[in-house]
């Protein structure tokens, strides 16, 4: 469970996310010339998703009656465009970490809480299980890498450093430093064959 922060802090920890985000972004880029790494920031969709799901928490926190109504209209206006438009759907209500990694677009949905330096692939789906009342969401350590493919459901802990291979389903806690496969996924760890 998280506490309320204030506008101010929670700026800054998004403004510190935006950076985090971004240097792993710009670790990515083709680094044959400037031209060529500035061209892929200005048409990488994970970069572009995550920068404006920052600022949407950013706005989320703003107090002011009118001027907060006003911005999250528009907001949430041009975050349905843009979601819909890459097929990433992340909900602002999730909590994620600096350093989240987006390697692909399309067909990606995230509700839950990711720690820092977390990455996914195209087609991951994190959230609830669809049957009845929502049990919760998944909540990932740091490290964390999600496959093509894979979901994730339910109120589950993933532990540090943990890969989730492509399309593994997993429904159960998962313990640190581990490997994940299958449908179910089943896990070993890491480094033990």
């Amino acid at each position: 469970m998280t506490t309320e922060i204030n506008f101010f802090e929670n700026l800054k920890h998004e403004i510190n996310c935006i950076k985090l985000d971004f240097d792993v972004y710009w670790s990515k880029r083709d680094k044959t010339s400037i031209l060529q790494a500035l061209l892929y920031m200005v048409t990488c969709h994970g970069w572009h998703i995550m920068f404006w799901f920052r600022t949407g928490r950013i706005i989320y926190h703003i107090k002011l009656p009118i001027l907060s109504h006003l911005l999250k209209i528009i907001f949430e206006l041009f975050w349905f465009i843009l979601t819909t438009f890459y097929g990433i759907r992340i909900n602002l209500i999730s909590n994620i970490g600096p350093g989240f990694y987006i390697g692909h677009y399309g067909s990606i949905i995230i509700r839950g809480e990711f720690g820092n330096n977390c990455s996914v692939a195209q087609g991951v789906t994190v959230g609830s299980k669809g049957a009845g009342k929502s049990n919760g969401w998944p909540v990932f350590g740091n490290d964390v890498y999600i496959g093509a493919g894979a979901k994730v459901i339910g109120n589950i802990r993933i532990g540090n450093n943990v890969t989730i291979g492509a399309n593994c389903v997993v429904l159960n806690d998962v313990p640190d430093d581990s490997l994940v496969v299958g449908v179910p996924g089943k896990f070993k760890t890491k480094g033990i064959n």
